[in-house]
C-alpha cells in the first residue's frame, strides 16, 4: 500500500532581521499519514522555527510547504483557519487554562467543531462530555476530570493538553518539546500517548525534542537539524547507528570540523 504524504518540505528557508540571520536553510523532506517524526538537534537549531511554519505561524523566506495537499503560505483567512482544525499543536509549557477543572480544558478542544463561545462544562452536549470524557481516559485521567488543573503535577497537566488536542480531532498534531520539562518515567508516559494515537488513529506526529534516547525509543523516523539545515533524515529501526544520530549534535567550526561532542545519549542540551 502505498503510503500517503500529509507533510511535504521542499527547500524551505527563513531568516529574520532582513535576512543577516538564517533560521532554515534549505531544508526538505516528506512525512507519510500515521508516522511518528521526530526532529532532534541543539537549541537554535531551528526545530521550533520548523514546526511553525507546517500550520502557517511562520511564512518562508523561501521553499514551500505543503500540508495536506495545502500550499500553507498561500492561505489566509478563513483557508488557514480550516486547516489549523485538522493541526493540533502541543507546547512545552502546556497552555492549558488552571483555574478550570481538566475536563473543562479538554472540552475546549473541540471549541473549532463548534459555533459560538462556551461557558462551563455543562454548555457542552452530553455526546462532547462523554468524548472528552473518553480522551481523559486514555490519557490517565479519568478520575481527575473535576480538578482543577493547576492542581495536577506538570507531566499530568501534559496529558490533560494532549487529550485536549486529540479532542480536536486532528489529523496531524505538531509537539514543540512536549517533555523538555518532564523527568524520563514522565516522559515516556507522554511519548507513549502520542505514539498510540499514531497507531489507534493514524493522527500522524512531528514532534521536536533533545533527548535521544526518547527520539530512538518512540519514533518512526527522525529528522535532524544543525545551525538551520537538515544533517539527519532517517527511517529508525534495529541497525541505526546512535552515533549517526549523536552526530546531529556535534559543534562545527567554520571550517566544518567538529569542535565539540555530546557524549550523552539521554539528554542533549545546549
Amino acid at each position: 500500500m502505498n503510503e500517503r504524504t500529509v507533510v511535504e518540505v521542499t527547500d524551505l528557508t527563513k531568516t529574520f532581521d532582513n535576512g543577516r540571520v538564517t533560521a532554515l536553510n534549505k531544508v526538505s523532506f516528506a512525512v507519510p499519514e500515521g508516522d511518528l517524526t521526530v526532529v532532534i538537534g541543539l537549541s537554535g537549531s531551528g526545530k521550533s522555527t520548523l514546526l511553525r511554519h507546517l500550520n502557517g505561524m511562520h511564512e518562508p523566506s523561501g521553499g514551500s510547504v505543503r500540508v495536506l495537499d495545502l500550499d500553507v503560505a498561500s492561505l489566509k483567512g478563513k483557508g488557514l483557519r480550516e486547516l489549523r482544525r485538522e493541526i493540533g499543536f502541543v507546547f512545552q509549557s502546556f497552555n492549558i487554562v488552571g483555574r478550570v477543572t481538566c475536563l473543562e480544558n479538554v472540552l475546549s478542544g473541540a471549541l473549532g467543531r463548534l459555533r459560538g463561545p462556551r461557558y462551563g462544562v455543562l454548555s457542552y452536549s452530553k455526546a462532547l462530555r462523554r468524548e472528552a470524557l473518553e480522551q481523559l481516559d486514555r490519557v490517565g485521567l479519568a478520575d481527575r476530570a473535576f480538578q482543577r488543573t493547576d492542581t495536577l503535577s506538570g507531566g499530568q497537566q501534559q496529558r490533560v493538553a494532549i487529550a485536549r488536542t486529540l479532542m480536536q480531532k486532528p489529523r496531524i498534531v505538531l509537539a514543540d518539546e512536549p517533555v523538555a520539562s518532564l523527568d524520563p518515567e514522565i516522559s515516556g508516559q507522554v511519548m507513549d500517548v502520542l505514539f498510540r494515537s499514531c497507531v489507534e488513529d493514524r493522527i500522524t506526529v512531528i514532534c521536536s525534542l533533545h533527548q535521544v534516547d526518547l527520539a530512538l525509543g518512540w519514533a518512526n523516523r527522525l529528522i535532524g537539524l544543525r545551525d538551520g539545515e537538515l544533517v539527519l533524515d532517517t527511517r529508525v529501526d534495529s541497525e541505526l547507528d546512535q552515533q549517526v544520530v549523536m552526530d546531529v549534535y556535534q559543534r562545527l567550526d567554520p571550517t566544518g570540523q567538529k569542535i565539540h561532542e555530546y557524549r550523552d545519549s539521554t539528554a542533549v542540551t545546549s
